[in-house]
């Protein structure tokens, strides 16, 4: 089974992808990185554990969540650099999906 890494920027105000992750990524090692306002995902306790419930890991941006601000209430997400985030898409995952 291939991993895949879902990516998207989207707010939890407009993201809609939730079942597509979570069928998409079902028996796959999985990961999602948020970009931009999805970031604001990791500062709601409720609306970050829906992400993790879909997926193993969830990435966040670090120069957007430093951007905006926003307090961690997920800590089990891991904030990544630019670097970081190259090597998960082009060395870590299989797969990139964009949703």
């Amino acid at each position: 089974m291939r991993s895949k890494l879902f990516i998207t920027l989207k707010s939890p105000h407009e993201f809609g992808g939730l079942e597509l992750v979570r069928a998409s990524a079902k028996g796959a090692e999985s990961g999602l990185l948020l970009f931009e306002d999805a970031v604001i995902f990791a500062a709601n306790a409720k609306r970050g554990k829906e992400l993790l419930s879909a997926v193993q890991k969830v990435y966040i941006m670090k120069d957007d969540w430093e951007a905006r601000g926003l307090p961690l209430a997920v800590p089990e997400f891991k904030i990544v650099d630019y670097p970081e985030a190259v090597e998960l898409i082009m060395e870590r995952y299989e797969q990139t999906i964009t949703v």
